[in-house]
């Protein structure tokens, strides 16, 4: 009696918690609530990324074997939504649902046409359950798809863009309903024990119709990437980068050949902020800065360039073989020679080079909220470190034109450009909320004022005076043609040893506030269709706003 005692109260007072949750567990069942997803917009309300209701079809069993009434109301589902029920794989499925009055998913996501024909059809069949859900919806398929990311299909978790950033914002919190059931597994009644709360919307800085107008300009199959920025914030107007994706297909299932032509040229690389390519001529902006900065330069002197320069016995050539013939400092950078920074590289070291381009905010993140990268400013130190070599002179004249070991990333490169334009260095927003982050660009007034009135000049009689034959412009800008490979090697008609065209500056029309615009192609042999491909833009962008524009009242 003693140890009966004993056993009983270690049972009913000591495990007591412990059993009275196990009985629990045999009647009650805890279904979670899926929350509403956050919605995405851009700077002007207009919606990026939302949720759309799908409807998916259950057969709920009552807790008996199937009979006659319902192998034909099952006949009839199975003809309206094109299942296959009566297989090997499914029906025995059915039949334990059935049985054990459990609930079996017959499809997920039916069209409005048959969820209209089941409602019409099959409304006296009581087994038939349909429930609606949310599913995350791009309405605008693949437009600034690598901005906004995409989920995976199973838990909806946010796999890069937006959607991974802020996937916690995003996703909202779960409801619980509480459900108590029979022996059997019949639901008998039920309540909502946590209604299930909202995810946040976000704002982007993102403009809709200009990015529209970007992703509309690329053509074909043009790898690259292209950023309107406002340089007096930093608000991203539009970012694109090719080939794109859609991504609504990581919502459903997709077989391995779907997945072979989705990876074809890598269309998951964001290259505006995570692909880093030689910034080619662009750069001379820097060496040009460092030049004047540092005294090795003059804005009056007179320069000649006879097509090449001789540095320890090897030919360092000018864009123009032939040479440019004399110029001023001006004309040097609005014609893209090469030979004045050659010269100014002999009289300065990698690490002033280096300065330099990091006061332009080269060479380290934008701190942009998506990933990007750094992006690559050679010195001294780092050759030492990564290569084992020490730092010749040569590597600091090919560096002075923007080739070598020097990358950079899109972005980067309208940063500088931006801080060009306003004096001010500032951080890339992609955030309606973002506080602006800027500091004064470390750079004289006398050479900025002398980079702006050459970068207006190339629009004019420079290498890109093809965009100042477009009215309602004002515009400044610097080329590029970024080698991939050496001048030596033979290309053999293969595209991806080909060059990739540059184009970064900023417009301004009918004197509204300046954007920056950056435009990178790959493989494009030269920086002329870079310089098409902005033509283009801007004509997109003009008629744009002549047609939006408000007419004068009289």
């Amino acid at each position: 009696m003693t140890l009966l005692v004993v056993r009983l109260f270690y049972l009913q007072i000591e495990r007591r918690m412990v059993f009275s949750s196990l009985g629990r567990k045999n009647f009650l069942r805890i279904e979670i609530i899926p929350p509403l997803r956050g919605d995405v917009y851009d700077c002007r309300h207009e919606l990026l990324a939302a949720n759309r209701p799908v409807f998916d079809v259950f057969w709920q069993g009552v807790g008996r074997v199937l009979a006659e009434n319902d192998l034909a109301a099952l006949k009839k589902i199975e003809t309206i939504i094109q299942g296959d029920f009566f297989g090997s794989a499914r029906f025995p499925s059915l039949c334990f649902a059935s049985k054990y009055a459990r609930r079996m998913l017959l499809k997920e996501d039916v069209s409005f046409e048959q969820l209209c024909q089941l409602s019409e059809q099959c409304a006296d069949v009581a087994n038939l359950v349909i429930a609606n859900r949310f599913q995350r919806t791009y309405p605008h398929g693949q437009l600034a798809c690598h901005i906004l990311g995409y989920l995976n299909r199973g838990e909806h978790v946010g796999q890069s863009g937006v959607e991974r950033k802020f996937d916690t914002e995003l996703q909202g919190q779960e409801g619980q309903v509480i459900q108590v059931i029979n022996s059997t597994g019949k639901m008998l009644t039920q309540q909502i024990a946590k209604q299930a709360k909202a995810g946040a919307d976000i704002s982007l800085t993102l403009d809709f119709q200009l990015q529209r107008l970007a992703e509309k300009t690329f053509e074909g199959d043009q790898a690259g990437a292209f950023i309107v920025m406002d340089p007096a914030d930093g608000a991203i107007r539009a970012l694109v980068s090719c080939p794109r994706f859609d991504p609504n297909i990581f919502l459903h299932s997709f077989s391995d050949d779907t997945w072979e032509q989705l990876v074809v040229n890598n269309p998951l690389l964001n290259r505006a902020t995570s692909a880093m390519y030689p910034p080619a001529s662009t750069f001379k902006v820097v060496t040009w800065a460092a030049g004047l900065d540092e005294g090795v330069a003059a804005q009056n002197s007179e320069l000649f360039c006879n097509g090449y320069v001789t540095f320890c016995g090897r030919k360092y050539y000018c864009m123009q073989h032939l040479g440019h013939g004399a110029l001023t400092p001006k004309q040097a950078l609005v014609v893209s020679c090469n030979c004045p920074c050659f010269h100014m590289a002999r009289k300065l070291s990698i690490d002033c080079l280096a300065d330099y381009a990091r006061r332009f905010g080269l060479g380290e993140k934008t701190g942009f909220l998506l990933s990007e990268k750094s992006g690559l400013v050679p010195t001294t130190t780092w050759k030492k470190q990564v290569k084992g070599e020490r730092w010749w002179k040569g590597d600091t004249l090919s560096v002075s034109i923007g080739q070598g070991y020097l990358l950079v990333t899109p972005l980067q490169v309208a940063r500088m450009v931006g801080s060009i334009c306003t004096g001010w260095l500032v951080g890339p927003r992609l955030l309606e909320s973002e506080p602006v982050a800027k500091k004064k660009l470390n750079i004289s007034g006398y050479t900025l004022a002398f980079l702006r009135n050459a970068m207006k000049e190339v629009v004019i009689e420079g290498t890109g005076r093809r965009l100042g034959k477009i009215q309602s412009f004002e515009i400044s800008a610097k080329t590029g043609t970024a080698q991939t490979c050496s001048l030596t090697k033979e290309k053999n008609n293969n595209k991806y040893l080909l060059e990739h065209g540059w184009l970064a500056g900023y417009f301004s029309y009918k004197g509204q506030k300046p954007l920056v615009m950056v435009v990178l192609l790959e493989n494009t042999g030269s920086s002329h269709e870079a310089v098409q491909f902005a033509a283009n833009f801007l004509r997109e962008y003009k008629a744009f706003m002549e047609a939006h524009e408000t007419p004068a009242t009289v």
